[in-house]
C-alpha cells in the first residue's frame, strides 16, 4: 500500500483552502499522534501511517482543519498517556470536542453482547454527531481504514466489524451523500462476511470484463453522438455496478449475476435542469425504457440532498442498463454530499453549518428516544437511514415528506398527535380510504377523526413512520399499565376480603405503608401495576396483619428459594437409584416437574441432570448410555420447579392481562415473560414455578379457556 505522508497532507489542504489557513496545528497533531504511537495497539500496522490514511480521506473530502486534526489524532486517548486536556490546550476546545465525541463512541465497544453493543455504538455516534456533524466525518474515514487494513487471520473479528458496518457505518455514509465511501464499505464488508459469494463474483467481473468494456464504449459513443445532434454539451460517464450491490439485487431477484439487467450504467451531466429532462426524452426515444424504473429526485431530493433522474432502458438489441442524467452541480453533490456543505470556504474564516441538510440527524434522535430496547433502536435506525420518501400534501397546500411506504396513520401523526390517536381515515385526492392507505407522490390528503377512535395494536403493521410507531407503542403501553392497574386492584381487594379485611381500611394501615416503603413502590398505584403485571405476589400481603410475635418468627425462618436446582445437602425432590450425596440440577431443555416421568444423565462436573424421559436430547442419544440412571420422585419432599410455557392469542391487551390473571390465583412465581406480535398475534413465552404435573395441567386447562388463547408447555430450550 501507498506510503502517506503529512507533507501530502498539508500540500492538498493549502491548495483547496487556497493557502488562507495556518497549517500549523496539522503539523502539531502529528508530532503528537507520533509520540503517542507506542502506547497504541489499535491495529496490526503502524498506527502513524493508518492516522494519515484516516486524514488523507478527510482532505479528499476537502473538510476544514479541525476535522484533518481529528483524523491524525484518532485513538490517542485510548492508552491514557494523554489527556483531552493536553489536546484542548494544545489544539482548542474543537478539536478536544470531535476527539472526545469519538472516544465515547469506541468505548462502546466492550458491551459483550452483540446487538446491544451495535444498537449502543449507533446511538453514540447519532447523539455525538448531532452536536458535531464532523464526528461522523472522523468516524466514517476511521472505520473506512480499519476494514480495509483487515486481515483473514483476525476473519471472526473481521466478520463481526462487517456487521456493524453494514448496520451503522454504511447507511450513515449513503445518508450524508458520501456514496463513495458507502459503496467502498459494503464492498469490504461484503468480502469478509461472504467471502465465496465475493469471490464468485469478482470472477464473473472477471470473466465478463471485456464484454462489459465494449458494452460500455459502445453506450458512451451512441449517447454522446445523441447529445450532440441535440446541441446539448454534457459528459457521459459509465461504471459497472459494485459487487455488493449485484450480490444483494441477485440475492432479492433470485436469479444469477449474468441475467441481471442493470449491471452496467451510464451517468449524464448536463448544465441545467432543463437539459436534464430534454436529455431523459431523447434516451427514452432512442432506447426502450422501462418506465416503472424512473424516479425523479430532481423534483423530489434524496434526504442527503441528491438530485438526479433514474431511469432503466434496453437497448435494441436487448442489452439493458440505467441511466442517471444530474447537472455538474448535482454531481458535486452526489460526490461529496454533506460534507460539500461543511468544508472550508476561501471567503469565509467560519466553518458554515449543514442546517437542514442535517435535520433528519434531529428527527432520529427524537424517535430513538422513545426506543424500549436496543432492537427497537436498530429497527428506528435502519428504517431512518434506508427509507426512500414520498412528498404529499395537506389541505392548505403544506408538503409533508414521509418515509416511502407511509401510509394516512403515519401523515396523521406527522401533522398532529392528537390528530393521529383520533384518526379513522381520509381522503386522498378527494377519496375516501382507510387508515392503512399507502401515500403516493402529490397526493392530497384530508384526514378524518373521531373523538370515539383510539390507538389498537394492529396500527403498528400499517405504519412505517418512527413518529407514528412511537406515538402508538406509547399509547398502548399507558393503555396497558391501567389494565395492570385495575386488575392489581382487584387482586389486591380479593387478598384482602380472604384475610377477613375491608380494603379501605387495609389502604390507611400504617403496615401497608411500611410494606410499600420497604418494597421500593412510589405509591399503592405503582404497587397494583406490579401486582397486575405479575411482578408482585398478593400472598405477601398475609403477613402485614398476622401478631408482631408471628410476623417476628416468620422472618426468622430461613427463606424458602422459588427455584431449587443444585443444593445436594437439602431434600431433594427426587431419588437417584444407587447413588449418594449426588449434586442434581433440572435440565433447562425439558424442564421437568414433580409426577413427569424422568430420566438423570450423569454429567461431568455437574452431577445428575434430570431430563423428561422423552426429552429431544435423551431420544437423539448423542452420549454414552451407561451416563443414564435411574431417578424418581420423593412424594413427600415438596419443590417448586420452573417450567416454560408459550401462549399465543389475539393481540388485545386484556386478554394478556387475563392470562396474568390465571397465574396470580394458581399463587405461582413468575421468572420470565416474553411477549412478542408475529403475523398480528401475541406469542408469549413465560416461565414459571409449579409444586408438580398436576398443578401444572390445571394451570394450562384454565388458560385454554380464555378466550382466544392457546396454551401449551414448551420442551424446546438450553441444555
Amino acid at each position: 500500500m501507498q506510503v502517506i505522508r503529512i507533507e501530502e497532507i498539508i500540500a492538498t489542504f493549502k491548495e483547496y483552502t487556497d493557502n488562507k489557513i495556518d497549517c500549523s496545528p496539522i503539523q502539531k497533531a502529528y508530532v503528537l499522534a507520533a509520540k503517542a504511537q507506542s502506547y497504541l495497539k489499535l491495529f496490526p500496522r503502524n498506527q502513524l501511517q493508518i492516522a494519515l490514511e484516516i486524514a488523507s480521506i478527510l482532505v479528499k473530502l476537502k473538510l476544514d482543519i479541525q476535522c484533518i486534526v481529528s483524523g491524525l489524532l484518532n485513538g490517542v486517548l485510548d492508552a491514557g498517556k494523554i489527556s483531552i486536556d493536553e489536546i484542548e490546550d494544545l489544539l482548542g476546545s474543537e478539536t478536544s470536542s470531535i476527539i472526545a465525541g469519538m472516544h465515547n463512541i469506541r468505548a462502546v465497544s466492550d458491551i459483550q453482547d452483540e446487538k446491544q453493543r451495535i444498537a449502543e455504538k449507533m446511538r453514540q455516534m447519532v447523539f455525538a454527531s448531532s452536536k458535531d456533524i464532523r464526528i461522523i466525518f472522523v468516524c466514517l474515514a476511521a472505520r473506512l481504514v480499519r476494514m480495509r487494513q483487515g486481515n483473514r487471520p483476525e476473519n471472526l473479528r473481521m466478520t463481526s466489524l462487517a456487521k456493524e458496518t453494514l448496520q451503522i457505518y454504511a447507511p450513515i455514509a449513503d445518508r450524508l451523500g458520501l456514496s463513495h465511501i458507502k459503496i467502498e464499505l459494503e464492498d469490504l464488508c461484503f468480502s469478509y462476511s461472504h467471502p465465496k459469494e465475493h469471490k464468485e463474483i469478482e470472477d464473473f467481473c472477471i470473466d465478463n470484463k471485456d464484454v462489459h468494456t465494449k458494452t460500455l464504449e459502445r453506450l458512451y459513443q451512441e449517447i454522446s453522438n445523441l447529445l450532440l445532434h441535440n446541441g446539448i454539451k454534457g459528459k457521459v460517464k459509465g461504471r459497472i455496478k459494485h459487487n455488493y450491490s449485484i450480490f444483494m439485487k441477485s440475492r432479492r431477484n433470485n436469479i444469477d449475476y449474468e441475467n441481471l439487467h442493470d449491471l452496467l450504467g451510464t451517468r449524464i451531466i448536463v448544465n441545467n435542469i432543463d437539459e436534464c429532462y430534454k436529455v431523459l426524452g431523447l434516451i427514452s426515444s432512442h432506447y426502450r425504457p422501462v418506465t416503472e424504473s424512473f424516479k425523479d429526485y430532481i423534483s423530489f431530493p434524496k434526504p442527503n440532498n441528491y438530485q438526479s433522474l433514474h431511469i432503466d432502458v434496453y437497448t435494441s438489441d436487448g442489452i439493458g442498463f440505467d441511466v442517471q442524467i444530474r447537472t455538474f452541480e448535482m454531481d458535486s453533490i452526489a460526490e461529496r454530499g454533506v460534507a460539500a456543505h461543511w468544508a472550508y470556504k476561501a471567503d469565509n474564516n467560519e466553518a458554515p453549518t449543514a442546517g437542514e441538510r442535517t435535520s433528519w440527524l434531529q428527527d432520529l434522535i427524537n424517535s430513538l428516544n422513545v426506543a424500549s430496547d436496543a432492537r427497537e433502536s436498530l429497527d428506528i435506525f435502519t428504517r431512518e437511514l434506508y427509507s426512500d420518501f414520498v412528498y404529499v400534501f395537506s389541505p392548505k397546500g403544506k408538503i409533508v415528506k414521509l418515509q416511502s411506504g407511509a401510509c394516512v396513520i403515519d401523515f396523521a401523526y406527522a401533522i398532529h398527535t392528537e390528530i393521529g390517536q383520533t384518526c379513522t381515515g381520509a381522503k386522498i385526492n378527494g377519496r375516501n380510504v382507510s387508515i392503512r392507505t399507502q401515500l403516493k407522490h402529490g397526493d392530497k390528503v384530508e384526514v378524518l377523526t373521531s373523538s370515539k377512535q383510539h390507538p389498537s395494536r394492529d396500527w403498528l403493521n400499517y405504519a412505517v413512520t418512527s413518529r407514528a410507531l412511537a406515538k402508538i407503542r406509547s399509547f398502548l403501553r399507558k393503555e396497558e399499565r391501567e389494565h395492570a392497574e385495575v386488575l392489581g386492584k382487584e387482586l389486591f381487594n380479593e387478598r384482602v376480603a380472604k384475610l377477613g379485611k375491608r380494603s379501605r381500611d387495609v389502604l390507611k394501615s400504617p403496615e401497608l405503608k411500611r410494606y410499600l416503603s420497604d418494597g421500593g413502590y412510589a405509591d399503592i398505584n405503582s404497587y397494583f401495576i406490579h401486582l397486575g403485571y405479575g411482578k408482585a405476589d398478593p400472598e405477601d400481603l398475609d403477613q402485614l396483619f398476622v401478631a408482631p410475635a408471628e410476623r417476628q418468627q416468620i422472618s426468622k425462618r430461613p427463606h424458602k428459594p422459588a427455584v431449587a436446582r443444585d443444593d445436594s445437602k437439602r431434600k431433594r425432590a427426587v431419588r437417584i437409584a444407587g447413588i449418594e450425596n449426588m449434586m442434581v440440577k433440572y435440565a433447562n431443555c425439558c424442564n421437568p416437574v414433580k409426577g413427569d416421568e424422568i430420566v438423570g444423565l450423569v454429567t461431568q462436573g455437574q452431577g445428575v441432570s434430570v431430563h423428561l424421559a422423552d426429552c429431544e436430547n435423551i431420544r437423539s442419544k448423542s452420549f454414552d448410555p451407561e451416563r443414564l440412571v435411574e431417578v424418581e420422585w420423593i412424594k413427600s419432599a415438596a419443590e417448586k420447579l420452573p417450567v416454560r410455557i408459550k401462549l399465543t392469542f389475539d393481540n388485545l391487551i386484556k386478554t394478556n392481562l387475563q392470562i396474568m390473571k390465571v397465574l396470580a390465583s394458581a399463587k405461582v412465581s413468575l421468572l420470565e415473560n416474553n411477549l412478542k406480535l408475529v403475523d398480528n398475534k401475541s406469542v408469549q413465552d413465560i416461565t414459571i414455578t409449579v409444586d408438580g404435573s398436576e398443578q401444572l395441567d390445571k394451570i394450562l386447562s384454565k388458560l385454554n379457556t380464555v378466550k382466544s388463547v392457546k396454551a401449551n408447555r414448551a420442551l424446546e430450550g438450553t441444555v
